[in-house]
């Protein structure tokens, strides 16, 4: 096979991830990334356990295959390699309903989030550091915007879409204003979709049965957002990372290098291979964040960043990890990406990074997603792949094997 060369991963997104200070969001919630909190507090909060936690709607959220994800990490939990998950890290935060539901149920410890967009970050950081002053915006907002509906909510949607900070604004008021920003579109536009292609829920003229603010029901969203202040204040959430996931997966050794190589796992859930620009303010797609400057400057190849991803799992990552794509053939069939059954890296990141060539397990899951189709949900499969210890990893009617492996 020839070699693959590629360029530095994630240039876009590293820019974008530098401007994050223009949005009140620094690269943690604080000056430096906490430490790990020794002794950590139980998770007492009524959403522990509830269906929905996030206070945010995502694009193919993860709250349906969190629990066979779940799973996943538990079986591993039963081995000799893995005997206890520290700290579950998820680079491609958006929603973070898989973090969150299995930090709810005693999966895992403790969970780190990052993302590359300054915006989802801004939300995450207040939601956790910030809480009561971004639960008042959020009642301030309903009540004085989105209740009553019609024009005069319209007329929200579109300053808050065109907003931007002012120069003279404290970071902590940018941030707070920048997450409600984040939370009022999320809330109020057609699938959640934060960039400029989707627009409010009932259209602009309000005529649909479902108007704009049908999604927005103040009351759960308080509880959300004091279920992440939760977190933090116990512990449980760790920091909030404006990163990149390769500035996240290189910057977890240097910040948490007693939990390697096995006690801490990052869960990945990149932008889809198809439909990405369509879903994600920041994604893989050349006209999406990570590809391109956002404006629609495209890079050579749509699939460039997804073969650095999968370049860098491959070879030169120093923990464990699990991801979920889209079931696109090209990811199990092509030999820079998925096709390998094992992790290759050098003798030069053995040596020195520790980088260990584990094998790697792939199984699909059959879900129902909704973002991509108009009416209702469709089947979709979903496809997971893991460096965890293989002889754990469950095969069944959730977790089934490809046929490719099979035969």
């Amino acid at each position: 096979m020839p070699s693959l060369i590629l360029p530095p991963a994630n240039r876009t997104a590293c820019e974008l991830a530098s401007g994050a200070h223009l949005f009140g969001s620094g690269e943690a919630i604080n000056a430096d990334t906490r430490p790990l909190v020794a002794e950590l507090e139980p998770v007492a909060h009524s959403l522990a356990h509830g269906r929905y936690q996030s206070p945010l709607r995502y694009p193919g959220a993860k709250s349906a295959l969190a629990p066979i994800i779940g799973r996943v990490i538990t079986a591993a939990k039963q081995s000799r390699e893995v005997p206890e998950i520290n700290l579950l890290v998820e680079p491609f935060a958006g929603g973070a309903s898989a973090s969150l539901r299995m930090i709810g149920d005693g999966t895992v410890e403790r969970v780190l989030l990052a993302d590359a967009d300054p915006l989802v970050t801004a939300f995450w950081q207040t939601a956790a550091d910030d809480t009561e002053r971004l639960v008042d915006r959020m009642h301030d907002e309903w009540k004085r915007y989105v209740r009553d509906g019609g024009q005069k909510a319209v007329e929200r949607w579109d300053y808050w879409r065109t907003w931007a900070p002012k120069p003279r604004m404290t970071p902590r008021n940018r941030r707070l204003a920048t997450a409600t920003q984040c939370l009022f579109l999320n809330r109020t536009t057609f699938s959640g979709i934060l960039h400029g292609k989707a627009g409010p829920i009932g259209g602009r003229a309000q005529t649909s049965a479902y108007p704009i603010g049908c999604r927005w029901n103040p009351d759960a969203l308080e509880d959300r957002l004091r279920y992440i202040g939760h977190l933090y204040n116990t512990g449980r959430l760790v920091d909030v990372w404006c990163k990149d996931w390769r500035q996240t997966l290189d910057d977890v050794p240097e910040y948490y290098p007693q939990l390697l190589p096995s006690r801490v796992v990052a869960y990945l859930d990149p932008p889809y291979v198809e439909k990405a620009s369509h879903l994600y303010r920041a994604s893989f797609d050349p006209l999406g964040g990570y590809g391109g400057d956002g404006l629609g400057a495209a890079r050579p190849s749509d699939y460039t960043l997804h073969l650095s991803l999968a370049n860098y799992l491959r070879s030169k990552a120093q923990f464990r990890w699990l991801l979920s794509y889209d079931n696109h053939p090209t990811l199990t069939e092509s030999g820079w990406l998925y096709a390998p059954d094992q992790m290759t890296p050098s003798q030069s990141d053995r040596k020195v990074l520790g980088v260990r060539c584990w094998r790697i397990s792939k199984r699909l899951v059959s879900t129902r997603y909704s973002a991509a189709g108009r009416v209702g949900k469709r089947p979709a499969e979903e496809l997971l792949i893991t460096t965890l210890p293989p002889a754990t990893v469950p095969i069944d009617e959730d977790l089934r094997v490809l046929e490719s492996v099979r035969t």
